[in-house]
């Protein structure tokens, strides 16, 4: 007669509920009904740990005086103990999707974590509040529960159905991104004008320029020299107001995102343009964000092309997250490489705003938001400048020409009013200082 299957030895490690079950179809598969067989059979290929287990305890009798049964009680007592209710119900209610974890793997586990709470009775009706309350995406959930007749099998394919085109969402965006990857491209020194070295390396950083006397580049790399665009005053004021001007990489320099239009060789001062957003007081502007429930700062940059976040910060608060591998290349805004470790998604929240976003994890590099983001989850910028320009104090001397005349008496402006004629003019002038 020929046999069907075979019983590996039982390992320590594995559910030995889960092994007994499969020993009995093993019996029943080839036709073994003797329990002395059965008993042989086992103690034959539980293996030699098991068995000196058993011998332990079922001292001082042999194990081969027990009936399989018996056996099977024995181990199943030590090795699975009665567990207490309360304490498996406090797990089963207190169990969440994972940011990582399929909706469809997630009932699978609240199942069988419901296995050990004795909740036959209302089994359906329990999987499906812990299903519900316990959903990551709050879209999801929000759906589910406007649901006036619910059961488990409707929430389970609503939040199935949203998943899905959650993904979808997700993978469309990153087709769309592809057209303007960012890509590290092999860019002039701006010193001396060769490639294949960085600017802090170059042999003429200490150098004199014969044109303009400075130092830090040679005469045929120096800005000063290049013939004016007739359009290039213009082009200039109209950046100026959220432009800062810089020769030099930053600590943790900005991304530039590599386009189809690249600057002129002569419109040298674009090449090291940096695209900053300040608050009025010249500060980095920095937004309260709430990322994965934790409150995280990041800073604001309008010149980035996606959002990045040092390695160290990921390791301290979102390395529960599993990093995905990345395409995605970065260099700086003078050609050098920045070094990508990987990507994550994440939940967002900004002004009562959820979003499921990609965060480019970065060997070393402050928490940037690239513009679009910003925008995409609602940040008015205008907010942070509204008003500026009642910052600006009134000399003594110039005072009595802003005199007004009010039912309460004469009153004279100490700070720049709205609706002056000359305050636009002192207002730019300001800015560009506050900008330079």
């Amino acid at each position: 007669m020929p046999t069907y299957g075979r019983i590996e030895e039982f390992k320590f490690e594995n559910n030995f509920e889960e092994y007994t079950e499969r020993l009995e179809e093993y019996f029943l598969a080839n036709e073994i009904d003797d329990d002395d067989k059965k008993k042989s059979i086992f103690l034959t290929v539980c293996g030699e740990k098991t068995y000196s287990l058993l011998r332990n305890l079922c001292a001082p009798a042999k194990p081969n005086t027990k009936t399989f049964d018996n056996l099977k009680g024995v181990l199943t007592d030590h090795l699975r103990p009665k567990p207490l209710i309360i304490a498996e119900r406090y797990k089963f209610h207190q169990r969440k999707q994972k940011s990582n974890e399929k909706v469809k793997d997630y009932l699978a586990n609240l199942r069988k974590l419901a296995d050990t709470c004795r909740v036959n009775a209302f089994l359906e009706e329990a999987l499906r509040d812990r299903l519900v309350c316990g959903l990551y995406l709050k879209t999801i959930q929000r759906k589910i529960l406007s649901e006036s007749e619910l059961d488990l099998k409707k929430a389970f394919e609503i939040a199935v159905g949203i998943e899905a085109a959650e993904k979808e969402t997700n993978e469309f965006r990153n087709e769309v991104s592809t057209t303007n990857k960012v890509t590290m491209r092999s860019s002039e020194c701006y010193r001396c004008g060769k490639s294949g070295h960085k600017a802090d390396s170059c042999f003429y950083k200490n150098s004199r320029c014969h044109m303009c006397k400075d130092i830090g580049h040679i005469s045929r790399k120096c800005r000063k020299s290049f013939p004016k665009n007739e359009n290039q005053d213009k082009v200039k004021k109209q950046y100026k107001k959220n432009t800062k001007f810089t020769a030099k990489p930053s600590k943790v320099p900005p991304i530039e995102e590599n386009s189809e239009s690249e600057p002129e060789e002569n419109s040298g001062w674009e090449v090291f343009t940096v695209k900053t957003c300040r608050t009025s007081d010249n500060k980095e502007l920095k937004l309260d964000v709430k990322i994965e429930d934790i409150n995280y700062v990041m800073e604001l940059d309008t010149v980035a092309a996606v959002s990045i976040i040092g390695e160290e910060n990921y390791k301290k608060y979102f390395s529960h997250i599993k990093l995905q591998q990345s395409n995605v290349k970065l260099n700086t805004y003078t050609g050098d490489p920045i070094t990508v470790i990987g990507e994550i998604t994440v939940n967002v929240i900004y002004d009562k705003q959820t979003e499921l976003l990609p965060l480019i994890v970065v060997k070393e590099g402050p928490s940037l938001f690239w513009k679009e983001l910003a925008v995409k989850i609602n940040c008015r910028l205008e907010s942070f400048i509204s008003g500026i320009s009642t910052i600006i104090a009134i000399e003594e001397n110039s005072r009595n020409l802003v005199t007004i005349y009010t039912h309460l008496g004469l009153y004279r402006y100490t700070r720049l009013p709205f609706g002056a004629a000359s305050s636009p003019a002192i207002f730019q002038e300001f800015m560009e200082k506050v900008l330079e």
